[in-house]
């Protein structure tokens, strides 16, 4: 096929400049699509070295990296309660060697706070990689406030408006918004004590300074001298904590809240090397040596899938707005 006899003119000769550049650009990025990973991953982790999320950030990195036949390096970008790190996965290049290990129940919460800092919007700026599981709350009061379940501490709360006090690891956190939907469900009011992390929340409870607090499994399992667990906040009991009846079990059966956690990339990552990371990350948290060891950390593994995990980030933004909205509550 020739060119028509008037030529293309200069015009036409930067069309199909633009075309062929467009369509070259295109074959490049699906080559480098499909050779993904050519080099190691780094896989930040928006918290301090230690906790929860990096924890599960360095299991889950590992049992990838011996799937993709790369190294996943994990990176701890902290401050601004997770804030830096997210901004920094959110800037990267979409090309799937930055992701973010995401607390994505606690973002939610943090999203939803007027004047938060996040400067990120986790609808539109992250392709959601997967869920590997959970860390439930639970119900835990201390042993000298005379509760032996969640119908009794409920009742006494309910006679005494005000008067019980529970701690949590700061406003905003998911100890506090666990509690505030506790309260609108049960019409108990009770006083909020924030601290300055899970730690020292948890050691004023043991020590009776506090009544009850909603706390993770893990921290409560760690801190059990003294306390009561009344009620796990899942469906399902827990197999670190059998014994636990869930929130449904002693009576309250839409109290629901757990510390999801996912793995996120920056938005436009190819649906190739998605899937990739998907794979491995799936097959990661499937092994029974990443999945038993993150069990004995407190996590309820249930893996899910990039498409699921993006309709459940949004369910989890819009649910934690409507709590905040409801409660007024603020930093």
């Amino acid at each position: 096929m020739g060119f028509p006899k008037q030529g293309l003119g200069r015009r036409g000769f930067i069309a199909l400049g633009a075309g062929l550049g467009a369509s070259l650009g295109l074959t490049a990025g699906g080559a480098m699509a499909q050779s993904f990973p050519s080099q190691p991953i780094k896989l930040v982790v928006p918290f301090s070295p230690g906790g929860a999320v990096d924890i599960v950030g360095r299991l889950v990195g590992q049992g990838m990296g011996s799937r993709l036949g790369q190294s996943v390096v994990v990176e701890n970008r902290t401050g601004a309660s997770g804030a830096i790190g997210a901004q920094t996965v959110a800037r990267s290049p979409a090309d799937g060697y930055t992701l973010m290990m995401a607390p994505l129940t606690s973002f939610a919460m943090l999203a939803g706070l007027p004047g938060n800092n996040l400067n990120v919007n986790f609808e539109t700026d992250f392709a959601p990689v997967g869920i590997i599981g959970a860390v439930p709350i639970v119900v835990v009061v201390n042993g000298k406030l005379g509760v032996n379940s969640l119908a009794e501490l409920i009742a006494l709360a309910r006679s005494k408006p005000g008067e019980l006090n529970y701690a949590s690891s700061g406003n905003g956190s998911t100890e506090h918004l666990a509690a505030e939907l506790f309260s609108m469900q049960t019409g108990a009011k009770m006083m909020h004590v924030p601290y300055r992390g899970g730690a020292p929340a948890m050691a004023d409870l043991m020590a009776g300074q506090v009544d009850l607090m909603f706390a993770t499994l893990p921290n409560a399992m760690q801190n059990g001298a003294g306390l009561r667990i009344l009620a796990i906040a899942t469906r399902e009991r827990s197999p670190a904590a059998p014994s636990v009846p869930t929130s449904a079990e002693a009576g309250l059966p839409d109290f629901e809240v757990s510390s999801i956690y996912g793995l996120l990339a920056p938005t436009n990552t190819s649906a190739v090397v998605v899937g990739k990371l998907e794979a491995a990350m799936m097959a990661a948290v499937e092994s029974p040596d990443i999945g038993q060891r993150l069990m004995q950390q407190g996590i309820m593994v249930k893996p899910v899938s990039a498409k699921q995990t993006g309709d459940i980030m949004r369910e989890e933004l819009h649910r934690w707005a409507k709590v905040i909205a409801t409660g007024k509550i603020t930093l």
